[in-house]
């Protein structure tokens, strides 16, 4: 049975996580664990302002038929929910698009809680409504991805049966005195990235014969190939290696583009090779 743990809070953005965790329970079973981060172990709350009520009452609402724990749990918020879902299959957290200026000033909770997580996180924009749609995945020319991959043929396979997988790619950056770019043949470059996502494809066939797959090879920024999709997806999923300025430099594009602008559900898998921050 899949473990999920949901963190929340008295926000919109929280809402709709636990509305997601409860389309999903419909599909399948599932343990839930609600998670209310507190500075304080006596941390005052009201019954208007009760996080743990609140998402009680959303998830009875939901999924009538679906049980839950709810606990509250001292600490900073990206390290607790390290450890309560460190043997989770998957955490959820909401995230509020209309607001990235007041997320910067809180220090990039999301990109703070995919760093430092081992399972997969998926992170649901405050607003979600069920959408049909294709599962997209970013496949990038390393190992990052590969887990992210296999999750998201497995989601599209529970799902909807359709995945798309994506690879962005563009020219090598030119060394400082150019001579190297001389050097560059944008054509085998082309059939080198075509080869990959072709391999890609051939082994999620075998692995998933059902699925109906579609491959894009796109010459962009990754971030920016995936939003061209986001209308299309039920939802995006992401591969990261954990290295770069925050946490990766797929994670850094989550941050910056695909959080505040996709409009559907964002799910970063981290490859297992790449340990948690502070793990």
């Amino acid at each position: 049975m899949e473990k999920i743990v949901v963190g929340v809070d008295d926000s919109d953005a929280a809402r709709s996580a636990l509305e997601w965790v409860a389309d999903r329970c419909a599909r399948h079973a599932a343990d839930v664990e609600v998670v209310h981060v507190v500075a304080s172990a006596d941390a005052h709350t009201t019954p208007q302002r009760d996080p743990l009520g609140n998402a009680e009452r959303v998830l009875r609402a939901a999924a009538p038929g679906q049980d839950a724990t709810y606990h509250r749990a001292k600490g900073g918020v990206a390290d607790t929910l390290r450890e309560v879902s460190a043997h989770a299959d998957l955490l959820v957290i909401g995230v509020d698009p209309e607001h990235p200026v007041r997320a910067a000033v809180g220090g990039w909770l999301p990109v703070r809680v995919i760093a430092r997580t081992e399972p997969p996180v998926c992170v649901v924009p405050a607003g979600w409504v069920p959408r049909p749609g294709t599962i997209t995945v970013g496949l990038e020319d390393d190992v990052s991805s590969a887990e992210a991959v296999t999750f998201a043929a497995r989601e599209a396979e529970t799902t909807c049966g359709r995945l798309r997988i994506v690879h962005a790619w563009r020219l090598p950056e030119p060394s400082i005195d150019g001579a190297a770019a001389l050097l560059v043949q944008p054509e085998r470059i082309l059939v080198e990235h075509r080869e990959l996502l072709d391999a890609t494809v051939r082994s999620v066939r075998r692995r998933f014969p059902a699925l109906h797959i579609e491959a894009d090879l796109v010459r962009s920024d990754p971030a920016a190939a995936l939003l061209q999709q986001a209308p299309h997806s039920a939802m995006i999923v992401v591969g990261t290696h954990r290295e770069g300025v925050v946490s990766g430099a797929f994670v850094g594009s989550v941050d910056r583009d695909l959080l505040w602008h996709a409009g559907c559900p964002i799910a970063v898998v981290p490859a297992s090779s790449f340990p948690a921050k502070g793990a």
